[in-house]
């Protein structure tokens, strides 16, 4: 059976893979096809488009949304969307300025835990992708405040962490608004992580979603089997992938790890 994962990430948004380091071990894998989903950015996927033509492995242009609903963060995926979209762009564009100023109050609460972190050398280790957390979460361990950066989401980052800074949301209705208006195919990523099935029932029932993420790493046999009766009760293509962050982040180096058949893409790129 040929195998795909439509859900990975690069270092353009919070993963620790290039796009053409990803793309290259999805070869490795021996994987089929590779999504480039990162979260509200679209700087990793020309260049793997790039090199998935030269390895000859076909690679699906995607992006995460991440949006909040009742207090809830609601990830949202897209599939196929036009990388010139131009309401997409002047969004992710928006979102990334935000990140900026967000990363500049969680660096001043941090001075006020005495942990004294320099903005210039959060910008270089971000590089050309936007600020987020993980950055943050390198810099503290370079600067040995911490042993590794998941201690540092936990002490420091996480939500509600004393660290902690509520970034600009995107309502689910608007991201699938936003990724309908650049051509895309909007799906539901990971419910089972959202933890609350009658809160996904209702998004369902008042969203226009093409999809919902039924395979998943963090998905266990019965939840699987869940959703994908939910997937033919309100009839939604089907998707499903790894979330891998790449080997910075060990937990989340899950790059081929889910069985998703390729059928699922066939059907995917049907509509």
């Amino acid at each position: 059976m040929k195998k795909i994962d439509l859900h990975t990430h690069t270092i353009a948004s919070d993963g620790s893979f290039t796009p053409q380091e990803l793309v290259k071990a999805a070869v490795e894998q021996g994987l089929a096809a590779v999504a480039i989903t990162d979260h509200d950015s679209l700087a990793g996927v020309q260049p793997a488009l790039e090199i998935g033509k030269e390895l000859e492995i076909e690679v699906v242009p995607g992006i995460e949304l991440t949006t909040y609903y009742q207090g809830q963060r609601i990830d949202i995926l897209g599939y196929y969307i036009d990388l010139d979209s131009p309401q997409l762009n002047e969004v992710l564009d928006k979102l990334q300025r935000a990140r900026e100023v967000r990363a500049k109050q969680i660096l001043a609460k941090l001075a006020n835990l005495d942990v004294e972190l320099d903005f210039k050398r959060l910008k270089k280790i971000a590089g050309d992708t936007g600020v987020g957390r993980p950055h943050i979460a390198r810099l503290m361990v370079e600067d040995e405040y911490v042993t590794d950066m998941q201690t540092a989401f936990d002490d420091y980052l996480e939500d509600g962490g004393p660290a902690y800074v509520p970034k600009y949301q995107l309502t689910p209705s608007e991201a699938v608004k936003l990724l309908k208006q650049a051509g895309g195919i909007p799906v539901l990523a990971h419910p089972g992580v959202i933890d609350n099935r009658e809160l996904v029932i209702e998004l369902l029932e008042q969203e226009d979603f093409a999809g919902i993420e039924a395979y998943y790493s963090q998905h266990n046999q019965a939840e699987t089997d869940y959703y994908l009766q939910l997937a033919t009760e309100y009839d939604l293509l089907v998707t499903g992938g790894s979330d891998c962050h790449g080997p910075a982040n060990e937990d989340k180096y899950l790059l081929g790890r889910v069985d998703v058949p390729y059928k699922l893409l066939e059907q995917l790129k049907k509509g």
